[in-house]
């Protein structure tokens, strides 16, 4: 067999001796390769090609991985190379695949699969861009009302546009202490308790109930069987809070909202239901995401921020749980939140 191309451990002998190259098994690299958590294609000088697990099934989808392997194929002979491959979803995959020279004969290809990252960023630069957007609204409208206040001399527009201002500045203030309490829940579990949730939703409805007879709309709470969960209460109380004031802020006047606890199957599950003017199905997929609005119109004047169910949702995997949503336009909307019960522990 030829010898692999290495180092010289010695600092003896010439390159290329066969004396001082030391000679390894092909399985032992190959098995070495497999380690690494990216495809690697190695092209030897004497024509064969290594290659680790991961090359030839990035994706573990027939027709993807044969294109990013021929594409992995094809930088072997471009050398000192990089390119991007985009292969068509849903959802798309993004690969970058950097080829290296290794002699005048070898080279070697790495195929890395950053689509996690791809989405990442764009995650990131969505969250400034709205982030922006929404600071910026009511910023604009403070300048712009304190503008019209200098020099007014008219009491009752002088009031006027002081709540107005007044307004502006809480809801600003609503953005940065959502933000504040989805930095906090997004890197930490909290302080994990036995907690009934029946006391949490109520303390959650309880927080509602002034927007509740303000929009007349009732809330009723049903309760079934020992609701025991592990969890972090105020991080739990935010999630059901969140949840029961969209329940409201979207029913009609007059409307009615049902919260239910109970349990099945060994899980704690918690639903929202109302009556109001419910989801699109196009929108469902995305309404957990910072700042995303089913109704943008509607949303700023109810005064959300648009985190309110991003702060839900990190709330509920920080628990081990799930959220799902049931809704309709026109017909209302129903969250469903389940939880790993307890058992009863500590009750």
């Amino acid at each position: 067999m030829p010898a692999w191309p290495g180092r010289r451990g010695d600092g003896e002998g010439r390159p290329g001796d066969a004396a001082t190259e030391p000679v390894v098994d092909e399985r032992t690299v190959v098995a070495a390769l497999d380690e690494i958590p990216i495809g690697v294609v190695v092209a030897l000088p004497d024509g064969r090609v290594l290659q680790n697990r991961r090359a030839p099934a990035m994706t573990g989808v027939r027709h993807v991985d044969v294109l990013v392997w021929r594409a992995a194929q094809e930088q072997l002979a471009a050398g000192d190379a990089e390119r991007e491959i985009v292969v068509a979803g849903p959802p798309p995959r993004h690969f970058v695949i950097r080829s290296s020279r290794l002699s005048p004969s070898g080279a070697v290809a790495r195929i890395e699969d950053v689509t996690d990252r791809k989405r990442i960023d764009a995650v990131r630069t969505d969250f400034v861009a709205n982030l922006s957007h929404e600071l910026k609204t009511p910023i604009g409208g403070v300048a712009a009302l304190s503008d019209a206040l200098v020099g007014e001399d008219d009491p009752e527009t002088v009031r006027r546009l002081a709540g107005r201002i007044v307004s502006e500045a809480h809801r600003m203030a609503a953005i940065v202490d959502d933000l504040l309490d989805l930095s906090r829940i997004e890197f930490g579990s909290g302080d994990m308790e036995p907690l009934d949730m029946a006391d949490v939703v109520r303390e959650a409805v309880g927080q509602q109930q002034h927007t509740a007879q303000q929009s007349a709309v009732s809330v009723s709470v049903s309760v079934g069987g020992e609701c025991t969960v592990l969890g972090d209460r105020s991080q739990l109380v935010s999630a059901v809070s969140n949840l029961v004031e969209n329940a409201v802020k979207y029913s009609n006047r007059g409307g009615e909202v049902d919260v239910t606890c109970r349990t099945s199957d060994g899980r704690v599950v918690v639903s929202v239901a109302d009556h109001g003017i419910g989801i699109a199905a196009a929108d469902h997929e995305r309404i957990f995401e910072r700042f995303y609005r089913v109704d943008k119109g509607r949303s700023r004047a109810t005064g959300g921020t648009g985190l309110g169910l991003s702060i839900v949702r990190h709330v509920v995997d920080n628990h081990g749980g799930t959220v799902t949503v049931r809704s309709e336009e026109g017909r209302g909307s129903t969250f469903t939140v389940s939880l790993p019960s307890s058992g009863g522990a500590g009750a």
